[in-house]
């Protein structure tokens, strides 16, 4: 007889977000820029005003993979690069709101 699995769900949990999570967020932040750049391309100001909606409706999403990422990775790994990974991450994100001011 096999014995019952003793694994934290929640530790389940942060594993799996802990794998798939940085490439969620690689491509979504790739679809942001993608996104953004077409902005230089609209020329009707409704158009603009809606496409800018949308880049800001991005960046809640990437910025919720973040937030969900750092969750995940409380307590676990070397604190350095945890420290260095939420460096890159803040100064992602100071860097597409930026770009959304500025357009």
């Amino acid at each position: 007889m096999s014995e019952p699995e003793n694994t934290d769900p929640v530790a389940a949990v942060r594993a799996e977000l802990l794998r798939d999570l940085p490439g969620d967020i690689k491509r979504v932040r790739n679809a942001y820029r993608r996104a953004a750049q077409q902005a230089a391309l609209l020329r009707d100001a409704k158009d603009f005003n809606t496409h800018q909606a949308a880049c800001k409706a991005a960046l809640g999403h990437l910025d919720g993979l973040i937030k969900l990422l750092r969750w995940a990775a409380q307590g676990v790994g070397d604190v350095d690069d945890a420290a260095s990974d939420k460096t890159n991450v803040d100064q992602l994100i100071a860097e597409a709101k930026r770009s959304l001011d500025g357009v």
